[in-house]
């Protein structure tokens, strides 16, 4: 294989890093609070999922037999680089693009939580964003980037047991 040991998972981690921004910028220009609600920020997995998928695919085409082992760290490779692109989006949007961005992601995560009738937990979810800070900091972003990386390891364990080979 030529490139180097994660030459597909760069590759694949890099297009389902620009689909993600693409996808993001649609719902952006669409309308903002779309975007910032949880069905498109949850919707982009599909992507990364995709990518992970064929990044594993192609790697077993390269390599003929591959074991869990083995496509496990191709597919966590391609997640985390995708996820590069997206945090790092997110950051130059929050930060440089429009910074109004985080408080109006307040008023969209209260109004979702008010909306899902869960009466119980109102009142408590609504007091912690209140408490977030209004804006996206470098730190945020870093500490997402890893916390999501363990979602990401999941979804890794998911695709390579499907791409293996039996």
């Amino acid at each position: 294989m030529k490139g180097g040991k994660y030459n597909l998972s760069i590759r694949y981690g890099v297009l389902a890093g620009i689909s993600v921004i693409i996808y993001m910028l649609v719902f952006y220009f669409y309308d903002v609070k779309v975007m910032l609600g949880p069905s498109v920020f949850w919707s982009t997995t599909l992507l990364f999922i995709i990518g992970m998928f064929f990044a594993a695919r192609e790697e077993r085409k390269v390599r003929e037999f591959m074991t869990f082992r083995e496509i496990l760290p191709v597919a966590f490779v391609t997640y985390l680089v995708a996820n590069l692109f997206f945090y790092d989006f997110l950051y130059i949007l929050f930060n440089f693009v429009d910074p109004s961005l985080p408080e109006l992601q307040r008023q969209v995560s209260l109004e979702t939580i008010q909306d899902a009738g869960f009466t119980e937990y109102v009142e408590e979810a609504i007091d912690e964003i209140e408490k977030m800070p209004a804006e996206f900091t470098l730190g945020q972003a870093i500490f997402g980037y890893l916390r999501s990386a363990i979602f990401g390891f999941l979804l890794s364990l998911i695709i390579a047991g499907l791409t293996r080979n039996k």
